[in-house]
């Protein structure tokens, strides 16, 4: 019998660049960080990159863009490269794309779209009639959006907006492929991770949703704004995939 681990199946892997759609991330905020009270916050622009390891195996790396199209809009981008055998079961990259505006304050998504990996994904918000309709899992999809609904790009960046404020929420909404989950946000602890930008001290939390097998945690570090350090995806006691930090560029 073949060992799995060697012969990773397209699915597991594209699972595993997929990894931040299963969890948020939260993004460097920079010179925001302590603006005097009625000082509207604004999503900081940056360009970072991240390891993938599956079942501890380096597979590949995730680069993240945020970058501001016009005053108030912006575009939250991912780009997953597969490397060596990896690249074997997934020649081309997997991208993600969402777009947002930021309304009093609030991030509110317009549109996202997911290539790679799997069914694309392309799906519209429209916050006049408060539904989000579009293609997910090769079907069409027309929701009902909760109130504060974020897509999986632009949920990292409301977190953070959160977390700036000091607010950071108990729980949140998330379109989740086809359908809109709630997932718990819970601090679990802190810990000081050694991290190619230097030893941090970091806080842990985790996110879940209550139909979901996996749970991901997240280490954020509060120097740093609360940068994700590393992200990890569990399943009971395994840890299925991690993202680490390698690099960070403030555009």
């Amino acid at each position: 019998m073949r060992n799995a681990l060697a012969t990773p199946s397209r699915a597991a892997l594209a699972a595993a660049f997929l990894m931040l759609l299963a969890g948020p991330a939260l993004c460097l905020a920079g010179p925001q960080t302590g603006a005097p009270p009625g000082t509207a916050l604004k999503p900081p622009t940056f360009v970072a990159t991240y390891s993938i390891a599956w079942h501890g195996i380096t597979a590949g790396e995730s680069t993240l863009t945020l970058a501001e199209t016009a005053p108030g809009q912006y575009r939250y981008s991912s780009v997953d490269h597969a490397h060596g055998l990896f690249a074997l079961f997934l020649p081309h990259a997997i991208t993600q794309e969402s777009r947002f505006r930021l309304v009093h304050g609030q991030i509110q998504p317009l549109s996202f779209r997911s290539r790679g990996g799997g069914p694309p994904e392309d799906v519209r918000f429209d916050w006049t009639s408060g539904r989000v309709s579009g293609t997910a899992k090769n079907k069409h999809i027309d929701l009902k959006l909760e109130p504060g609904t974020q897509d999986p790009g632009s949920v990292q960046i409301a977190l953070m907006m959160a977390f700036l404020a000091g607010k950071p929420p108990p729980s949140f909404w998330m379109l989740n492929t086809d359908v809109i989950n709630q997932f718990q946000f819970v601090r679990r602890g802190e810990a000081t991770l050694d991290t190619p930008l230097g030893k941090l001290q970091t806080v842990l939390y985790t996110s879940h949703h209550a139909k979901a097998r996996r749970t991901t945690y997240m280490w954020l570090a509060p120097s740093l704004d609360y940068l994700p350090v590393r992200l990890e995806q569990h399943r009971g006691d395994s840890t299925l995939f991690s993202l680490n930090i390698r690099a960070f560029k403030r555009t």
